[in-house]
């Protein structure tokens, strides 16, 4: 079995929005995604989606891409990001709008095939100012309280996979933000993942070269770091391992 990731697809079926404004490689950008999934992947692979699914604000309306997505070939694992608004609230109604073989995290864990599945939304992490300038309180207090939260949500997932998986296959985690703040490669997020034992962590949620160029990507205290953002993949899902 592979396994595959990709993260931002930011459809826009059920709300006629759409990422063209963001420049020309963004249009028919989700028939590129199709094109490149069906040549790539094979119905017993593992396909990992970070975050930013869908622009459907409710969870009525994301029926449509959540069909495109499960004519696709193998299974698919969601996180929630930034702008899936149409996530529900309950684990109950989640799943219940899941088709087969798609699966989704919140403050949970899955295992598919044999392969252990956390994941967090993350961020934000504390804002970068000038040297000569002072971050106001209201921002720290903001950025702290995120961070705390998001920390919560990640040992929860941790914890509950615990509780549902006795294998010796090594954990991935998916994260739509980046687990750490741009020209950093460590955090309180990357500490955990180490002590759970994580063989990988996927992000996205960055969509200019500048950010491209500057996050970390690649192997730290063994836990490998992978940008799977789909413009940054030239909207082509990215193997990240196989296993049997």
């Amino acid at each position: 079995m592979k396994i595959w990731a990709i993260s931002d697809l930011h459809l826009g079926f059920s709300t006629g929005k759409w990422m063209d404004k963001f420049g020309e490689h963004w249009k028919g950008h989700h028939e590129k995604v199709e094109t490149a999934w069906r040549e790539l992947i094979e119905p017993d692979d593992l396909v990992l989606l970070p975050g930013d699914f869908s622009w459907a604000m409710k969870a009525v309306d994301v029926a449509v891409e959540l069909e495109w997505l499960s004519v696709l070939p193998g299974k698919k694992v969601l996180i929630k990001g930034n702008h899936d608004y149409w996530w529900p609230g309950s684990h109950k109604k989640l799943n219940e709008l899941l088709p087969e073989d798609i699966y989704a995290i919140k403050k949970r864990a899955v295992v598919v095939d044999g392969v252990p599945i956390i994941g967090v939304r993350g961020g934000d992490f504390i804002p970068w100012c000038p040297p000569d300038e002072e971050l106001g309180a209201e921002a720290l207090e903001k950025a702290f309280a995120t961070l705390q939260k998001e920390r919560r949500e990640l040992l929860q997932s941790i914890e509950y996979l615990a509780g549902i998986y006795e294998g010796e296959q090594r954990p991935i985690a998916l994260f739509h933000y980046p687990p750490y703040r741009i020209g950093s490669s460590e955090s309180a997020f990357t500490r955990i993942l180490e002590s759970a034992g994580c063989s990988h962590c996927l992000f996205g949620h960055l969509h200019t070269s500048p950010e491209w160029e500057r996050v970390f990507k690649g192997e730290s205290n063994g836990v490998s770091y992978r940008l799977v953002s789909c413009d940054y993949l030239d909207f082509r899902p990215l193997l990240i391992d196989e296993r049997d």
